[in-house]
């Protein structure tokens, strides 16, 4: 390479842009640029004075290299195409916000109309250099004439991040218009798509109107069933009843102590749980309708009705956090009449397994009659119009599904409609329709319509035979028709989502519980050996047996009978067993046998039943606890603290003395059916039993409970408590 002293001019224009390069490198000046403008940077720097260009030439390039650099080359032609922007940017902003666009100056002529730009894309090649090399490469170079195609037809600006902050109003602008077209367009795209019901979130709430619904009931059979739960208040209806219902409720997930779950304890008394706290409330006008007795057990046509009638209620229930597994449920009821009298209920219920053949119905009537968990129902299925249960393999339950195309409520504004049945009721005794209005993000139907009619005599070919004959054992004869309709009128969301399959050390399956090997088989009845009570079964069936051996309940049991209910109490202050038992020949009836002060017994009364009625079955009796142990778990005050004070005394351990305590044993006949159930489907059902009754304060008050036999479990138990008379 020629020496500094033989640059000039002459030479340099004579090298190649490359080598004009390497000689930019070697003296730390930068190497963008044109081969003009590369020979005046080098004679710049050897101390020759460039050559006068044209101005319009130093615009060819513009390099904006920092803030001081920058700030020197704002020109007019710089500053007004920042306007531009400016406005462009309020123009789009406007359009967007549904605002006019600001009007365009009068003299402000069109732009890039019919213009054809051409432009040239100009290597920067950057380059690190000392402090005062780049002081050097901040001064602009003038060129001389170039040749025609060396001439850029467009200006292209090359920003930095220098630059940028000189034009951060501009750069916010259209930040923000991108984002807000990109919101935009995001809620359209959604607004057509399908979504995943919301999960429960700890501190969910709706609440909700019940619109005019109704419950009908007719033939006496099933009204019986209604009538005789109802402690009194329907006993003035038979044969046909109606229920007109209107009121407000809601629906609530609880913000529990634990990180949003909530503690509880579980049938066996344990505590230990985390679970989810479910609240319902309702708040009814009720009024009933339908038809009365002639005279004593004679239903006449004469009209009946009992209306302005309050009923408040008032659930919680906790479902384990882990296994998604209901725990317990504590429910209170006050039912007032138009009368001002109030009868109150509350009822514990630790599932429904411990109801037998009652509890595949129940879950049935009460899945419809309440704010349904889309969640716990669908699952992550995606709700979009044309979905169906009948698209998912492995779908397990008997309501079936479809989605309806979206539209939009006059009420709840843009819904999915979901229509609903149950197979197994549709097929076998009747119709189960669930009609659901679906909104994303809400965790229930923001509108529920229910139509359930349980009718035996609506049975199809179609029905299955297992269902078909459960359904003809537990179904009373009549016909039960309800309507019902929810509509949601305020809501508000919880910030933490439920976290099911939450792991924590809880009590362990099979922990503190009765296990087999405590279990006894029944020879004459249930085993009680108790120590706190006095005349236990053992006793007074020995006595029986010893001093009674001609009543027809000593032949009975001497015959190969059993005792399927007993009931011990002291309602005189002497203990006492109520009997009942049948025989082989299905001849059943009950005994009272009452403890003697000289170490026998006596009996106080005695009857028979119509043939036929109880069942003789032996074979469906299970081995279960003794009543010692399960009475035990019962008056344990760790176990069931609020029931102690219904049932016991002092500070628990003992019976109160006008508490009755006993078992009853429920077998079905031997029919084909239950020798085709899998497990123990056909075996009996054994329930221990407790109660008492009394008065204060001018109310009466009742006590019930129900322990499974077999496991030890609490199934319910209830209080009552209504004006006297």
């Amino acid at each position: 390479m020629a020496g500094d002293d033989s640059l000039d001019r002459d030479t340099l224009s004579s090298m190649t842009v490359v080598e004009l390069r390497e000689i930019c490198k070697e003296k730390s000046l930068l190497v963008s640029g044109r081969k003009l403008e590369l020979v005046d940077r080098i004679l710049g720097d050897l101390g020759v004075e460039p050559e006068i260009s044209p101005p319009e030439a130093a615009d060819a390039l513009i390099m904006d290299e920092g803030p001081d650099e920058a700030s020197e080359l704002d020109s007019p032609e710089v500053a007004s195409e920042r306007t531009e922007h400016a406005e462009a940017v309020e123009r789009l902003i406007s359009r967007l916000g549904g605002e006019d666009p600001p009007e365009e100056s009068a003299d402000e002529g069109p732009r890039w109309e019919g213009e054809v730009v051409e432009a040239e894309l100009v290597e920067a090649e950057l380059v690190e250099s000392e402090p005062e090399a780049a002081s050097k490469a901040a001064e602009t170079a003038t060129p001389v004439d170039a040749p025609e195609e060396d001439a850029a037809s467009l200006v292209i600006t090359i920003p930095t991040i220098s630059s940028l902050g000189e034009r951060w109003q501009t750069v916010a602008s259209v930040a923000i218009v991108v984002l807000l077209v990109g919101v935009l367009a995001t809620q359209v795209l959604q607004q057509n798509a399908g979504f995943a019901a919301r999960p429960l979130h700890y501190g969910d709430q709706m609440d909700f109107f019940v619109r005019e619904s109704t419950i009908s009931i007719e033939g006496d059979e099933m009204l019986a069933v209604i009538r005789d739960s109802a402690d009194g208040i329907l006993d003035d209806a038979c044969g046909q009843l109606t229920t007109v219902m209107t009121g407000t409720g809601q629906v609530a997930i609880s913000h529990g102590s634990e990180d949003g779950a909530s503690p509880t304890s579980d049938s066996l008394g344990r505590d230990g749980f985390l679970a989810v706290e479910k609240r319902l409330s309702m708040d009814l006008d009720i009024d009933f309708e339908g038809r009365t007795w002639r005279d004593s057990g004679d239903c006449g046509n004469v009209g009946w009705t009992l209306s302005d009638n309050k009923l408040i209620l008032d659930s919680t229930s906790w479902v384990e956090l882990e296994d998604r597994d209901p725990k317990r449920s504590d429910s209170t009821m006050a039912f007032t009449d138009v009368d001002s009298r109030t009868t109150n209920l509350r009822a514990v219920t630790y599932g429904f397994d411990g109801f037998g053949g009652l509890g595949t119905i129940l879950p049935t009537l009460a899945f419809p009659m309440t704010p349904i968990e889309l969640s716990a129902f669908f699952d992550d299925e995606v709700l979009e119009a044309g979905a169906s249960s009948s698209d998912i393999s492995n779908w397990n339950s008997e309501w079936t599904w479809e989605v309806k195309p979206e539209i939009s409520h006059e009420t709840h504004g843009l819904v999915y409609p979901i229509e609903m049945q149950h197979e197994d009721i549709g097929q076998c005794y009747g119709h189960a329709y669930l009609s659901i209005l679906v909104k994303r993000d809400s965790p229930w139907p923001v509108e529920q319509v229910a139509d359930i009619v349980l009718d035996k005599d609506l049975r199809t070919n179609d029905c299955n035979f297992l269902v078909s004959s459960l359904s003809e054992e537990l179904l009373p004869e009549g016909r039960l028709a309800v309507s019902m309709t929810i509509s949601k009128n305020t809501g508000s969301s919880g910030s933490v989502e439920v976290d099911w399959g939450r792991d924590y050390l809880k009590p362990k399956a099979g922990e503190d519980q009765p296990s087999s090997s405590t279990e006894r088989n029944w020879v004459d009845a249930m085993w009680d050996e108790s120590e706190i009570r006095p005349f236990d079964l053992e006793e007074a069936i020995a006595c029986l047996k010893a001093n009674h051996s001609t009543t027809d309940a000593a032949v009975a049991i001497l015959g190969g009978g059993y005792f399927w209910q007993a009931q011990w109490s002291q309602p005189t202050g002497t203990p006492e067993w109520n009997l009942s038992w049948v025989d082989e020949d299905d001849r059943s009836g009950w005994l009272v046998l009452r403890s003697a002060d000289s170490g026998g017994c006596d009996v106080v009364g005695q009857g028979s039943n119509d043939d036929g009625d109880i069942t003789w079955n032996r074979d469906a009796i299970p081995s279960t606890q003794t009543m010692a142990l399960l009475e035990g778990r019962i008056l344990d005050p760790a176990r069931y603290p609020d029931l102690q004070d219904e049932i016991a005394t002092g500070t628990g351990g003992v019976w109160h003395p006008n508490a009755a305590v006993g078992y009853r044993l429920s077998v079905s006949e031997e029919i084909q059916l239950f020798s085709l159930l899998p497990g123990d489907l056909g075996d009996g059902k054994v329930t221990m039993t407790a109660g008492r009754d009394w008065s204060d304060g001018g109310r009466t008050h009742s006590t019930d409970l129900a322990m499974d036999a077999e496991t030890g479990e609490m199934v319910t138990w209830y209080h009552v408590d209504r004006p006297a008379e």
